[in-house]
């Protein structure tokens, strides 16, 4: 005997074997056979049920399974008329997403699921994702509005593009300073790179204003950038260092809860650090290729 055999004939019994069908009114009714309720609802009965070998043979179902009471499920779970039973757990010294990633390589690996069943990841790791899509999507539509409002403030491609390119090299910066601390990319460090986009689109604007200021007084391209770094200089560090000063509480996590804003601080410090390098190198080295190229062609 196997244990699917043994299971078939208690099922049989319990809840009953459709063995024939009966015509009425042009429909068929499915007759089932099983036990009566006495014996059903009767423990010494239930276990002295006789369930016949492959020889032929009768044996007691108490013989090969251990019979006991049991109480039911108290309720039942749907969810798009689907069964469901959810399962659920605490982590503790690890991320979410590294839970779930080893979750899914254990599952995929040892679990074999029978037709009809599925495995869906729900919770706080579903709202993350759909936190990290929006966030995603606001980033990138934060980059974009960024360079129409430059590019309908200064009436040029040269502006905007190394105004933008240093914004998005400094998100560079927030990764760097997470993976330094060992902080984790979640919803909070992605709004971090958001302010970074404004910010260092706002050093990069007083920069290059001040290029088109020494280029209207009759300085040469290289003579307006060298001018306009160094007069530039102490207004967008002085704004970066009180920006970064003012998060260093947070990056600290000094006072109660400020563990949940913590990335967020050391993103922002992370990504003004990297900006305060590129608005002086980059954003003017890209700006002098951008301008000369028309020039050139």
């Amino acid at each position: 005997m196997t244990t699917d055999d043994v299971a078939k004939a208690a099922a049989a019994a319990m809840t009953g074997d459709e063995a024939s069908f009966i015509l009425q009114q042009d429909r068929l009714i499915r007759v089932r056979v099983l036990f009566p309720a006495d014996v059903r609802s009767s423990l010494d009965k239930v276990k002295a049920l006789q369930v016949r070998s492959s020889s032929g043979q009768l044996f007691r179902i108490d013989q090969v399974a251990d019979i006991d009471y049991d109480k039911g499920q108290a309720e039942i779970e749907r969810e798009n008329l689907r069964q469901m039973v959810a399962v659920t757990g605490r982590l503790e010294g690890k991320d979410l997403g590294t839970a779930i990633s080893e979750i899914r390589n254990k599952l995929t690996k040892d679990v074999k699921l029978p037709p009809g069943m599925t495995i869906e990841y729900g919770g706080l790791y579903q709202e993350q994702q759909s936190s990290f899509r929006e966030l995603m999507i606001s980033l990138i539509l934060a980059v974009l509005l960024v360079f129409i409002t430059l590019l309908i403030e200064f009436r040029s491609f040269a502006h905007p593009i190394a105004i933008v390119t240093g914004a998005v090299l400094a998100i560079a910066g927030v990764l760097l300073a997470l993976f330094i601390t060992g902080m984790t990319l979640n919803v909070v460090s992605l709004m971090g790179m958001i302010m970074i986009v404004g910010i260092v689109a706002k050093n990069g604007i007083l920069m290059l204003d001040a290029v088109e200021d020494h280029l209207a007084a009759g300085d040469t391209l290289r003579e307006a950038l060298l001018r306009s770094g160094r007069r530039r200089f102490r207004p967008v560090l002085m704004t970066s260092l009180a920006a970064m000063l003012g998060m260093l509480p947070l990056a600290l996590a000094f006072g109660a809860g400020s563990e949940l804003l913590q990335p967020l601080a050391i993103g922002v410090i992370g990504g003004l650090t990297m900006a305060l390098l590129l608005s002086l190198v980059v954003t003017p080295t890209v700006y002098a290729l951008a301008r000369r190229a028309p020039e050139q062609n």
